[in-house]
């Protein structure tokens, strides 16, 4: 007679393999529906709502903590598995700087071309570290969830600080200030929600710093 323990049916989990690939037909359709949809969604109505938002916010739009916190969200959203989730980070970023140029011609104001674009560059760049990222966040272990968050903090950190030395003048610097809170808070909910050992927050913590810095010096030498 077979024991219990020798008849039991085991299960294999994401933990054990596959989770970082293993989207299904039905699941990709979905992820890419959520992302295609909302980008365009967000896209266009960012256009409009420069209209009617307060001028502390009124920035949004055209700083890289704005489109870069849309593209991770709707992929995040998705629940897209990294290697699905980083060509939907660029189909996020691209699509979002596209549907907010078009309903912006559509408003009378010249755009410039399709694709042609600072933000094109940098969504062909950037999306697909936001996208894995995202989707790390969704379905990694939990060291790696919280790695996966210091891009997007590291963006609005370095935007954030940056802003508010340069152009502070001439923009709401709420708005950044907001920014570098919102990319504290999203670390610390990270780590509280990973229960990481103090050997991890360090390790964190660092790769957020570290993430900070080099993309201060991609806005001071090569986007500026």
């Amino acid at each position: 007679m077979e024991t219990l323990e020798s008849s039991r049916i085991v299960r294999s989990t994401p933990s054990s393999g596959g989770w970082w690939h293993a989207d299904t037909r039905s699941s990709a359709l979905r992820a890419a529906t959520v992302v295609v949809g909302g980008a365009v969604l967000i896209g266009g109505l960012t256009s409009f709502a420069q209209l009617y938002l307060p001028p502390w916010v009124n920035s949004l739009s055209n700083s890289a903590g704005g489109w870069t916190m849309f593209s991770f969200l709707l992929v995040w959203l998705s629940r897209a598995r990294p290697v699905l989730a980083g060509v939907l980070g660029i189909v996020a970023f691209q699509l979002l700087v596209e549907s907010y140029s078009v309903v912006s011609e559509w408003r009378g104001f010249d755009d410039g071309d399709p694709f042609s674009s600072i933000w094109t560059v940098v969504g062909l760049a950037a999306g697909p570290l936001l996208g894995v990222a995202a989707g790390l966040v969704r379905h990694a272990p939990p060291l790696w969830r919280a790695l996966a968050v210091t891009p997007l903090s590291a963006v609005l950190l370095g935007e954030g600080i940056w802003a508010l030395n340069t152009i502070a003048d001439t923009t709401s610097p709420v708005y950044w200030t907001l920014e570098i809170v919102l990319s504290a808070a999203f670390l610390l909910a990270a780590v509280l929600h990973g229960r990481l050992v103090p050997r991890a927050i360090s390790l964190v913590t660092s790769a957020w710093l570290v993430g900070t810095l080099a993309f201060v010096g991609v806005l001071v030498f090569v986007l500026n």
